[in-house]
């Protein structure tokens, strides 16, 4: 354990760490002056160093090594004890001792509690943290994760949760998705730890949370909709009240509509939506691309009273909701298209099906008729198959992927 101490020292020295820096230099400067007595008091006080200043130890695991250094002394010194009292750890003692030795550090990377929640807070500010689950995953499990000790993965969780809400928040601006995602990643890695950690802190640290910031919960509640029932109920009806009453802008600001996640939130927030006027409906509906709102984006894009209304809503609440479409969603798309002058004799329309039709080609077996529906309506009423509004790219597109 001696060994491994100071080679984590050593370690976390050469990357830069104070502390550390300063035990390496003062024992490199005994032992190259072998100032014995000052070797034995480094060694005497070594647990002492790693808890408190290399801060390598939860406080349980110093516990549990001060009583392995505690059995050590007994049995390296028996000289110092009467015969009758020599010292004699039972097997199941010596294997605790090594099972403890090994689950609390020698199997570890050099990290240190502190100094690694900076670090990690530094690579979230960081420009190049990615910004994709998968990407994450792999971050942060090759950096802190594969052989973090149980208490920096819960110091690491305690942080992530708290980051936007305290009085450095501003400091997280922009970042609030990549960390609720980075949280949702860490659930993946260490189930165990997160599940035993998360439930009993979100209950009673919100509590003091203030309402100027209370609506970031929606982002986190989007990353685990378990959150929401671990909230206490105090809190859960602050944010029912902040949902329903706070102005457009902090919606956006706070991306409140990241909750519709959530069972017990989607009814609060969709008649929040609802209650919208049109153009923040649109605005919404366009920042937030979510399954939920669907039928509500193709309403919307139905309704359009304008060409270009027609082609800018075609672009941001029908290609940009593709992956949530279903073949009726594009029926209801298609005859909403048809039944509207303002959508299919807008120039850029016959460009936005073309894509959505490319988008969705997986499902053309499903879609066919849809499609077929509504290119025959428009040659019908164009009177010429070639004529831009009977969609003759459309036509060829339905041809090279006809039943």
């Amino acid at each position: 354990m001696a060994y491994d101490i100071i080679a984590k020292a050593r370690e976390l020295a050469a990357q830069g760490e104070a502390a550390p820096k300063v035990f390496v230099d003062e024992l490199d400067v005994a032992i190259e002056h072998n100032a014995v007595p000052k070797l034995q008091r480094i060694e005497g006080e070594l647990l002492k160093t790693a808890n408190e200043k290399l801060l390598l130890f939860a406080p349980h695991e110093f516990v549990a090594f001060t009583r392995l250094q505690e059995d050590r002394n007994l049995c390296a010194h028996p000289a110092f004890v009467l015969e009758d009292e020599l010292y004699k750890p039972t097997p199941d003692l010596v294997r605790t001792h090594i099972a403890q030795a090994l689950q609390y550090l020698l199997t570890h990377a050099p990290l240190q509690g502190k100094s690694a929640v900076g670090r990690f807070e530094a690579d979230i500010l960081s420009a190049s943290f990615p910004v994709d689950g998968p990407d994450i995953n792999a971050f942060i499990r090759s950096r802190y994760l594969d052989r973090a000790k149980e208490v920096l993965v819960t110091n690491l969780i305690k942080w992530l949760i708290k980051s936007t809400f305290g009085n450095d928040r501003a400091r997280f601006q922009a970042k609030e998705k990549q960390i609720a995602q980075t949280l949702k990643e860490i659930a993946s890695v260490k189930t165990a730890i997160y599940d035993s950690v998360v439930p009993p802190f979100v209950a009673t640290w919100f509590d003091a949370v203030d309402d100027a910031v209370l609506l970031g919960l929606c982002t986190l509640v989007d990353s685990d909709t378990r959150i929401w029932s671990w909230l206490s109920e105090p809190v859960r009806l602050r944010m029912r009240r902040l949902l329903a009453t706070v102005d457009v802008g902090a919606l956006t600001a706070f991306s409140a509509f990241d909750a519709l996640s959530s069972p017990e939130l989607s009814v609060d927030l969709l008649a929040r939506f609802d209650a919208l006027d049109r153009t923040a409906q649109i605005s919404i509906a366009a920042e937030n691309p979510r399954p939920e709102l669907v039928s509500r984006a193709i309403d919307l894009y139905g309704s359009s009273g304008g060409w270009r209304s027609a082609e800018s809503n075609g672009l941001i609440l029908v290609v940009n909701y593709v992956r949530f479409f279903t073949s009726d969603d594009i029926r209801k798309i298609l005859e909403a298209a048809a039944s509207n002058d303002q959508i299919w004799a807008a120039s850029g329309t016959s460009g936005i099906l073309d894509r959505l039709f490319d988008l969705t080609l997986p499902m053309i077996s499903q879609t066919h008729a849809h499609w077929q529906a509504f290119v025959s309506a428009r040659i019908t009423a164009s009177r010429d198959a070639s004529e831009h509004y009977a969609y003759p790219s459309l036509q060829q597109r339905l041809a090279a992927h006809g039943n």
